[in-house]
Order: C-alpha cells, then sequence, then structure tokens
C-alpha cells in the first residue's frame, strides 16, 4: 500500500489552494498556552505531539458515531518539511463533516489560517474504500504549533473498536473518550500489559495516557508501532435493547456473527468439483498429500487482491465467485479452499487472526479490529496419524478435534509449515456456529532451518572444486522464494556475488534452483572452481565451513537500549565432505558451546583421504533483552569459533 505521505505529495499544492479555516479553538489555545519551551541545540526528536484527542459520541441505538479527532504538535527542529498536513482516515461507512488546520507561526499570537481539505484514497488496492482527509499547512519552521481538527458521522459494522495510542514521536497527551447512551457500559483493555482505569464522568468513560515515547526503530527488532499502547473497546447495550448494530458479550459471539456472514458463501459448485478431481487424479491417497493438492490449487491459481469495500472488509465472496473471478483477497481464498476440501471430503473451520501485530487479542474483549487476517484450519482425521512434518501448523481446538492451519494467502508459504508471522498468535476459530480462540504453535528451531552440503574435491596441484547444495525451510525458504519470484536473474546475480565474496577468485560453474521441492524446501544448487593460486587459497588451507557465520543475523549493541528480536528460532547446519586431503593433515577436534536458548557443535570424520565435518547452530530463543546481550554475543562468538577450522592444502 502505498503511504498517505508519498501519495500525499502529488496533491499539496492543490490542498494549499483551498479556501482557509476560521480561528484557532478555544480547545486549542488551551494547549498552546501550556507549551513548553522549544528547546535550544538539536533536539532527539523533530517534533512532538502535545495532544492526540479522539472523542465519540453513540447515539441512542448504537447505529451512528459522532467521532471527533484533534491532534496539537509543536514543531522542534528545522528539520522539517516547510509545508504539511494532518490526516483523517474513514471510509464509506464515515461522512466527514469537519475538517480544519491552524499554523502559528513562532513568536506570532495571532494564528495562521491555511488551506482546506482533500480527500485521498489510500493505497492502490483493487477494491477498497479507504481513504484519507487531508488538511495542508505550509510556512512550518522551528517552534510552529500545528492544530488539526476532524469531525465525522461513523455508522460501524459492530460496536467494537480497536483504538492505538501511537504517534511516530513523543505525545505529551493522549485522551480516547466515549459517551455511551443510558444503560450502556463497555468491556476493554490495554494491549500489551495494562493501562490505567478510565476515568468515569457520567456516561462518559476517558482513557489517557502521558508522556508516551516510540522507541526507535531498529533491525532485529519489533516495530514500535506494535509496542505503542492500545485500546481494545466492546460496547454492551443494554439487554433489553436490540440494537441493528451487532454486539458482541464474548468471542463467542463474534464467532456466530461471522458465521452468519459467510453462511453458504462456501458451497462447492460443479466448476470447483470439477477443478479439484482434476488436481486431485493420480496424486497420493493420504492426508496431507490430498489436502496440499488442493491448497497449492488454490495458492497458486486465485491471485491475491485486496477487496474491502463496506462490509466486504469482513465477508467472503462466494467461492464459485472466486473460482469464475481467480482473484480474491484471504477471506475469499481461504473460502474458496474451505469449498475445494469438502469437494474432496474434508471439512475446515475459518480462523480470523491478526497477521503482522502480535498484541492485538484480549480474552476478554471481542473487538474486530484485533484481527486482520483469515486462514483455514482442516479438521484432520481422527483415524489417521498426524505427520511430524507438519507440527507447526497443528493446532488442537476442542470438539473440533486437530486443526492442520493453512494460509493460502502468502504464495510463499509451503502447506505444513506454519508462517513465521503466524507462530504463537492467537485466532478465533468459527466452528460450527461459535466462536473459539486458539492459540498457534510456538515456533520451533527445525520448523525453520538452513541446511547446506558441501562436497569439496582438493586436487594434487591444490585446485579445489565445490558442489553446494542448499535446502532452506520455513521463514528462511519463504525469503529465498520472494527474491527468485521477484527476479531469477537478480537473485542469481546477488548470490554469485556472496560466493566471489566468500570465495575470492571462484568461478561458477553452475547455478540452478528449485523453489519448490516435494517437502517444501526451496533448494539451490551452486558448482565452482578455484584454480590453484585463487585469493580463497593464498594461505593454504581451505576452510570447511566457509559462510556458515554468516547465516545469523548480528547488529551493533554497544548503544542499543531496545532488545533484539529475531523473527523466529533457527537451526543452520553446515556439512562439508572433502576429498583428496593430504594424509598429514588430521581431522579438525570436535568443538561444543551452549548458553541460554543456544547451541553450537561441530563434529569431524577421517576415512582415507576423505574428511567430513559438521557444524550445526541452534538458536532457540528469539528475544533478548538489553540484560542478555552478553549471551547474545557468546553465541556469536561461538559461532565464529565453531566455524574456524580449516585443511592444509599442502602435500
Amino acid at each position: 500500500m502505498r503511504s498517505v505521505q508519498a501519495a500525499a505529495g502529488a496533491v499539496l499544492a492543490s490542498l494549499l489552494s483551498l479556501p482557509a479555516a476560521a480561528g484557532i479553538p478555544d480547545w486549542a489555545k488551551a494547549v498552546i498556552d501550556t507549551a513548553p519551551p522549544v528547546p535550544d541545540g538539536v533536539p532527539e526528536w523533530p517534533q512532538q505531539t502535545l495532544l492526540l484527542e479522539t472523542g465519540i459520541v453513540v447515539s441512542p441505538d448504537g447505529t451512528t458515531w459522532r467521532v471527533r479527532r484533534r491532534k496539537v504538535i509543536q514543531v522542534l527542529s528545522n528539520r522539517v518539511d516547510d509545508e504539511t498536513f494532518g490526516t483523517f482516515a474513514f471510509d464509506d461507512t464515515t461522512k466527514v463533516k469537519k475538517s480544519k488546520g491552524w499554523h502559528l507561526p513562532p513568536g506570532e499570537r495571532a494564528e495562521r489560517n491555511v488551506g482546506g481539505a482533500l480527500d485521498l484514497s489510500l493505497g492502490d488496492e483493487f477494491l477498497t474504500d479507504a481513504k484519507a482527509r487531508l488538511v495542508a499547512l505550509q510556512g512550518i519552521k522551528k517552534g510552529s504549533l500545528l492544530v488539526y481538527e476532524f469531525e465525522a458521522d461513523s455508522r460501524p459494522h459492530a460496536l467494537t473498536l480497536s483504538e492505538s495510542f501511537y504517534d511516530d514521536v513523543p505525545v505529551a497527551l493522549a485522551r480516547w473518550s466515549i459517551e455511551l447512551p443510558p444503560g450502556w457500559t463497555i468491556k476493554h483493555a490495554w494491549l500489551p500489559g495494562t493501562g490505567p482505569d478510565p476515568l468515569r464522568d457520567g456516561a462518559i468513560w476517558r482513557f489517557e495516557r502521558r508522556d508516551l515515547t516510540p522507541l526507535r526503530e531498529e533491525d532485529l527488532g519489533e516495530h514500535p508501532s506494535d509496542l505503542g499502547p492500545r485500546l481494545v473497546v466492546a460496547l454492551q447495550p443494554p439487554p433489553e435493547l436490540a440494537s441493528p448494530t451487532p454486539a458482541f458479550a464474548d468471542w463467542n459471539a463474534v464467532g456466530v456473527w461471522y458465521q452468519g456472514l459467510a453462511k453458504g458463501r462456501d458451497a462447492t459448485t460443479a466448476e470447483i468439483d470439477a477443478a479439484v478431481k482434476k488436481a486431485l487424479a493420480g496424486a497420493p491417497t493420504d492426508p496431507l498429500s490430498r489436502i496440499r493438492t488442493v491448497a497449492l490449487l488454490v495458492r497458486d491459481r486465485v491471485r491475491y487482491v485486496a477487496r474491502e469495500v463496506g462490509i466486504g472488509g469482513y465477508q467472503p465472496h462466494f467461492a464459485s465467485q472466486v473460482m469464475s473471478e481467480l482473484y480474491g483477497d484471504c477471506k475469499d481464498k481461504g473460502t474458496l479452499l474451505r469449498a475445494a476440501l469438502a469437494a474432496s471430503g474434508y471439512t475446515s473451520y475459518p480462523i480470523i487472526i491478526h497477521a503482522s501485530n502480535p498484541y492485538t487479542v484480549s480474552p476478554d474483549v471481542p473487538a474486530l479490529g484485533s484481527f486482520n487476517h483469515f486462514v483455514i484450519g482442516v479438521a484432520w482425521p481422527k483415524d489417521a496419524p498426524v505427520p511430524p512434518d507438519i507440527a507447526s501448523a497443528v493446532v488442537e481446538a476442542g470438539s473440533a478435534g486437530t486443526l492442520f492451519v493453512i494460509d493460502v494467502t502468502d504464495e510463499r508459504a509451503w502447506p505444513g509449515t506454519l508462517p513465521d508471522n503466524l507462530a504463537g498468535r492467537t485466532g478465533l476459530a468459527v466452528i460450527d456456529g461459535r466462536g473459539e480462540l486458539v492459540t498457534l504453535p510456538v515456533a520451533k528451531p527445525d520448523w525453520h532451518r538452513i541446511a547446506r552440503t558441501a562436497t569439496v574435491t582438493l586436487g594434487a596441484d591444490h585446485a579445489v572444486s565445490i558442489d553446494r547444495v542448499s535446502r532452506f525451510y520455513g521463514g528462511p525458504a519463504e525469503r529465498e522464494r520472494h527474491e527468485n519470484a521477484e527476479s531469477y536473474k537478480d537473485r542469481r546475480e546477488e548470490v554469485e556475488r556472496d560466493i566471489r565474496g566468500l570465495w575470492p577468485g571462484a568461478e561458477i560453474k553452475s547455478y540452478a534452483v528449485t523453489p519448490e521441492d516435494v517437502d517444501g524446501a526451496f533448494v539451490e544448487t551452486v558448482a565452482l572452481d578455484l584454480a590453484p593460486g585463487a585469493s580463497a587459497l593464498q594461505q593454504g588451507a581451505y576452510w570447511l565451513f566457509t559462510g556458515a557465520t554468516g547465516e545469523i543475523a548480528r547488529v551493533p549493541l554497544t548503544r542499543r537500549k531496545a532488545p533484539v528480536v529475531y523473527p523466529y528460532p533457527v537451526e543452520v547446519r553446515y556439512e562439508t565432505m572433502v576429498t583428496g586431503v593430504p594424509d598429514a593433515d588430521p581431522a579438525p577436534p570436535a568443538q561444543k558451546f551452549s548458553g541460554s536458548g543456544w547451541s553450537v557443535a561441530t563434529s569431524f570424520d577421517r576415512s582415507g583421504s576423505t574428511v567430513k565435518g559438521v557444524w550445526t547452530a541452534t538458536l532457540r530463543r528469539t528475544r533478548f533483552e538489553p540484560e542478555a546481550f552478553a549471551d547474545l554475543k557468546q553465541f556469536w562468538s561461538s559461532a565464529s569459533k565453531a566455524a574456524s577450522p580449516g585443511l592444509s592444502l599442502a602435500p
């Protein structure tokens, strides 16, 4: 999706020519009057938010919400654009009533009225009703105070919401409030962790957070917006009120609601049935092979296209329509997969989940905004053993038994390996008309592994030939498949550059890729020669595990304050078989190191002129707080030490 900022650049001139806003309102003057002095020198942040406020007033029957958004920004640096804008995101359920902005330059008491408002479509999805109302301001400089105010009427699809208190700069005061009709109440929770209780003033519930400073985004770290405070809310009307807008007392009620939205849309058709029969013709008859064949049919044949207009953000299209058009979003592809599986004799259930932020689900507050993705759980046959190679994608779901989780939206994920962004996440399984929270398995290292095998021949003339086969599984396989699909040529050139960096003077003889092997591996095969005297051989030795430590990402730790977070646990194994080893050259000694959540080991074996060496690094732990950086450094150091042995080329 294109960012709002990038898209706005093309229309900023139009905004600045629109009619000016009225004078600064009293609520903003109260904030401006208490604004702190702008510090001297170069500030850590170019600006700060003095007030970030959302207020909602709910109509008596809950169908309409009056929404008010206010924001006051203080500019702390000249390292800002001369022109900027405020945004209000909305969709077709919302009608914007007011869009205003004011700029108070430094040293001036009279407001400078600037620009009007313009609507901009968010993103380049095929079908979406996501938009933003933009208000432009100009003449921005150090010490400027910027004020934005929006008001809108919204008709929500359900009486829930998920509100982020995050801003990408420090926030002095973030406030969210809701005014409820008589007899109404709310369920609420802060995520992640806990937060302050609401302030009550009659029918108004007010939530506040103060002095919020976001973490800096860093490599091998969580995204700051995921860690920002989030409030999830479920409105609870009185029992005697039948609101036209759905309200949810618990997650089961969400499941009932979704079942109603999706009812009949997963029905199979003659076209779907014919496609399934054709795909399964000649396929093995075991459950995994059949389920996987059907999953690959949908994954590879149906193109992902976002279709989020109105209730279509929640309601899937009919499987027959998706099959006919051969495009759809995650819930469309998943619904077609359910129909195709039913045609092949397998029961499945929808699972709605969050694909990007791990901190969105409260067990006690059923909010639709907790989820943004759709996968399915296939009921595993009770009389069939569960194959160990799908352990990453299996979850127990009460009376539904064992579910095999498949995400056909992720075109790089092998059915049987859970995509790394879903591991450990909590989702809502919709099982026989009810909703049940399920937590997907936490990842293990062998689910995300890299296995490289090198066959090396040392020639009598000190030339070296190497045949290397690399197999990637899980997250590493998805990464490599993505790069290969983007451009085979570019990826090959990048791999060849890396090889020449590892073995200077190498002549690459061949390169081949199998994007998806029968076990789901991405397989890469490279053959190279090192001529006598090549730069890589100048030290008179061949290093057994060349490149091994490069598989484990490292980042500077000296000034780092945020935890180091790997995307998944990983196992890296390098196996090298060297023939033509001089008789006088003994096999290196084995080594073994371990720490909290990691281990490194080597083993060696010699038979005649052949030496076999194996280097394995296993990272079971993915999160290292700053106080654990010493242990992380020990892992990196141990991996490097264990990967250092070489064999002499001397006769």
